[in-house]
């Protein structure tokens, strides 16, 4: 797991600390926006928009918008674990890991919200 010593470190440093802190309220958000707009339904709500294919809009039950809060758990995790491990190795790359995690988590709530506004106009 952790070592003492990498918490200490990442601890003192307030820019990580910051971005780990925003990664883990944009976790919060998705989890929750997904946990308060799933609605459970007996119609078949849209997941997914692709321009490929001959349909654009992909269906399937209503359970399956909740893997939008899977994703920022599981985006919250690996890469705030990748981040801490690496903050005594690499500074740099442990901050461009966290920037780029919340950039991530920040374009799936967009994209999340907009897929539940999506499912709700469909029922």
């Amino acid at each position: 797991m952790f070592k003492k010593r990498e918490l200490i470190l990442f601890s003192r440093d307030r820019l990580a600390a910051m971005l780990l802190g925003g990664l883990l309220l944009g976790m919060l958000i998705l989890v929750f926006g997904s946990i308060l707009n799933a609605h459970i339904s007996d119609v078949q709500v849209p997941i997914r928009y692709s321009v490929f294919g001959f349909t654009n809009f992909y269906r399937d039950r209503w359970y399956a918008l909740l893997s939008f809060g899977l994703f920022g758990v599981m985006l919250f995790v690996v890469n705030g674990f990748l981040a801490i491990k690496l903050h005594s190795v690499s500074k740099g790359v442990s901050l461009a890991i966290l920037g780029c995690s919340l950039l991530v988590c920040i374009l799936a709530i967009l994209v999340s919200n907009l897929v539940f506004h999506l499912a709700v106009a469909s029922i």
